[in-house]
C-alpha cells in the first residue's frame, strides 16, 4: 500500500491532454506530466482551488489518496475496509464512489465500487458503531475507483460534479457539445481574443458561450457553488475567497464581435435564451441564418463549427451540406482560421481544402477529426485540393 497526497490528477477528453498541460503551465503548476485522458502536477491547495475554478480543458481534479493492488472484489473489500477512511471525511458527512474500472479480475464495475462503499461504512461501524449515509447525487465527499488490471487507486474527487457543469444549466439541442470539448477546440484554434468569434452552426450556443467567456478573461467556475473540497477538513476558505477575489478583478472588456448563427429556428431560439442567461449577453449575437448566407465580420476572425455528422443525416445531404461548407469559407471567411469537428471523414475531404493543422479528438463516443484552415487572400481562387486520407 502506498498512501500519498502529493499529486493532482486532471482528467480531460482524449485528445486534449496538451491543451491542458498548456493550461496547467498558465497557473504555474509544478511537475506537470502528461498521461492518458489526464495530466498530472505537483499537490498544493491553491492550485487544487485554482484547477477547479480556471481550467477549461478538465473535466474532473483528483487526488489520490490510497494505492494497492487487489485481484478480486473480496480482496478489494478486505484491503480497503482496513484503511484510514475517517482521514478524510467525518462520519457525520455523506459520501458517494465513482469509478472506472478496465480489469478482467472486475467483471462488474458497479459491483467492485459497491465492494468499495461497504468497506468505507463498514471501517466506520467497526470504529464509532456507526455508518456514514450515502448520497449518490450530491454527496459531501466524492471517491473515486479507479482499477487496471489489479491496481487499485483511490482519490479524493475535489470536483463532485464534472467541471463541463459551469454554474448554470442550459439548454439544449440534439447533440450538444460539451463545453470542455468546445473550450478544447477554441484553444486549439489559437483564436487571439484580439479579433472576432463565429460559430454559423451554432445549436444551443456552446462554443460561443465559451469564446464569450474567453474572451472577457472569466474563469470558467467562478460562478459554481459546490465542489466537494470545501467539505474536506484541510479546507482553507480564505486562500479560496483570495482566489476568487483576484479572478474576479482579471475580468475585462471585449472590443470584438461573436457571433452565433444556425437555419434551425429551435437551435436558434435555444442559443438566444442561453445567451439570454448567461453574463455574455452584451457581447454575442445570435441570428438565424445558414452558414451558406452568413457574412461575418470584416478583418481577422475565426470560425469554429460542429456540423451534422453522417449519424444525423443521409449521406447526399452531408455531401451537400459539406460542399456548401467549403465554399461559404473560401467566398465569405478571407481572413479567418476557420475549424470543423466531425467524426465523418470522407465528408471533410468533400470541403475541398487542405487543412494547416489536423487533430484527432473525441466527441462522446465518436472519433473525430478536427481540420483548421487559413482562409487567406486569394484562397477561394486557388485550384481545389483535396484533404489526404493520413
Amino acid at each position: 500500500m502506498n498512501i500519498y497526497e502529493t499529486k493532482i490528477v486532471c482528467k480531460t477528453f482524449q485528445g486534449l491532454e496538451q491543451v491542458l498541460a498548456d493550461e496547467l503551465k498558465e497557473l504555474n503548476a509544478k511537475n506537470i506530466e502528461i498521461i492518458k485522458r489526464a495530466v498530472v502536477c505537483d499537490y498544493d491547495l491553491e492550485i487544487l482551488y485554482r484547477c477547479n475554478l480556471q481550467l477549461r480543458t478538465c473535466l474532473k481534479v483528483l487526488v489520490p489518496v490510497f494505492e494497492f493492488e487487489s485481484n478480486s472484489p473480496d480482496d478489494l473489500y478486505n484491503f480497503a475496509s482496513r484503511l484510514s477512511w475517517d482521514k478524510y471525511m467525518d462520519i457525520s458527512q455523506s459520501f458517494a464512489v465513482d469509478f472506472t474500472i478496465q480489469s478482467e479480475f472486475f467483471n462488474h464495475s458497479q459491483f467492485a465500487s459497491l465492494k468499495l462503499k461497504d468497506a468505507i461504512c463498514d471501517s466506520f461501524r467497526n470504529k464509532y458503531d456507526k455508518r456514514p449515509d450515502v448520497n449518490t447525487e450530491k454527496p459531501d465527499i466524492l471517491f473515486n475507483l479507479h482499477i487496471f488490471r489489479n491496481n487499485v487507486t483511490i482519490s479524493l474527487d475535489s470536483s463532485g460534479i464534472s467541471l463541463h457543469q459551469r454554474g448554470n444549466r442550459r439548454e439544449q439541442t440534439i447533440a450538444p457539445i460539451n463545453e470542455v470539448l468546445a473550450a478544447g477546440l477554441i484553444l486549439l484554434s489559437k483564436w487571439d481574443k484580439r479579433s472576432h468569434f463565429v460559430d454559423a452552426m451554432c445549436g444551443s450556443g456552446t462554443i460561443v458561450l465559451e469564446a464569450a467567456s474567453m474572451a472577457v478573461n472569466k474563469a470558467p467556475n467562478i460562478d459554481r457553488n459546490y465542489f466537494c473540497f470545501k467539505n474536506w477538513n484541510n479546507y482553507n476558505p480564505v486562500i479560496f475567497q483570495e482566489i476568487c477575489n483576484e479572478l474576479e478583478k482579471n475580468v475585462t472588456p471585449f472590443p470584438y464581435k461573436i457571433i452565433g448563427s444556425d437555419n434551425n429556428k429551435r437551435a436558434v431560439f435555444t442559443a438566444k435564451n442561453n445567451v439570454q442567461k448567461s453574463a455574455f449577453s452584451n457581447i454575442i449575437d445570435i441570428r438565424e441564418i445558414s452558414i451558406q448566407k452568413m457574412i461575418p465580420p470584416m478583418g481577422n476572425g475565426t470560425l469554429i463549427i460542429n456540423p451534422p455528422y453522417g449519424e444525423r443525416m443521409e449521406s447526399y445531404q452531408i455531401d451537400l451540406l459539406y460542399k456548401q461548407i467549403g465554399t461559404a469559407f473560401k467566398e465569405h471567411f478571407t481572413g479567418y482560421t476557420c475549424a470543423v469537428i466531425s467524426s465523418d471523414i470522407n465528408a471533410l475531404k468533400i470541403i475541398g481544402l487542405k487543412p494547416m493543422k489536423k487533430y484527432p479528438l473525441k466527441n462522446g463516443k465518436l472519433d473525430c477529426l478536427y481540420c483548421l484552415y487559413e482562409m487567406y487572400e486569394g484562397s477561394k481562387r486557388k485550384p481545389k485540393e483535396v484533404v489526404d486520407e493520413k
